[in-house]
């Protein structure tokens, strides 16, 4: 079994070889150009059931994403993610002490870059599955959502991100007139490389 810091060393070490291996002529949001990352981002959290909105929870949401570029500034990516909130149950309090939340989406987003500059603006549009789990009860339904920041090239293959985001998470019921799910706004930051 491999273990969590065994992974992330394999992962470090593959990054850092393909990194090195790369040209040093490619600038990032090209064509062609793989961009791997991960980010941390604070969220915000609130119910809304039968299209009334409740009380918003916040936490903390881990997600790394890989994308690559088929024309200069257009990526395509894919976008896991888990949310844990140890302590509190959004679907049901009487049957569990937690809820964890995992996502996976793909995106397009459009990288507005200009050779020259180290700043490149985006936005990407997530769209995709989410599942949720409290106790013994899960749900799971369509979400989509919008993103935006700034990336920054700290380094000839190092990057930096800020950015928000908004997602729309639904869990309808079959038959549902009404939205059940969850908005989720976050703020986050991010750490990634490009080759």
């Amino acid at each position: 079994m491999v273990r969590p810091i065994q992974a992330t060393a394999l992962l470090v070490a593959i990054l850092a070889v393909a990194l090195t291996a790369t040209s040093q002529e490619r600038y990032f949001g090209k064509s062609g150009t793989t961009e791997i990352a991960g980010g941390i981002s604070f969220s915000s959290l609130t119910a809304v059931n039968h299209g009334e909105t409740g009380d918003a929870t916040t936490f903390l949401s881990l997600g790394p994403e890989i994308g690559y570029f088929v024309a200069d500034g257009f990526e395509i990516g894919i976008n896991p993610g888990v949310s844990l909130l140890p302590g509190l149950s959004v679907i049901t309090p009487s049957q569990g002490d937690g809820t964890t939340i995992l996502q996976l989406f793909v995106y397009p987003a459009y990288n507005l870059h200009t050779e020259g500059s180290s700043v490149t603006p985006f936005i990407q549009v997530p769209v995709g599955y989410t599942s949720m789990s409290s106790g013994s009860t899960t749900q799971s339904g369509f979400s989509w959502g919008i993103k935006g920041g700034v990336k920054v090239v700290a380094t000839s293959h190092l990057l930096v991100s800020i950015y928000g985001q908004y997602l729309s998470l639904t869990f309808d019921p079959e038959n549902a007139t009404e939205r059940y799910g969850f908005n989720v706004l976050s703020f986050g930051v991010g750490v990634g490389g490009f080759f």
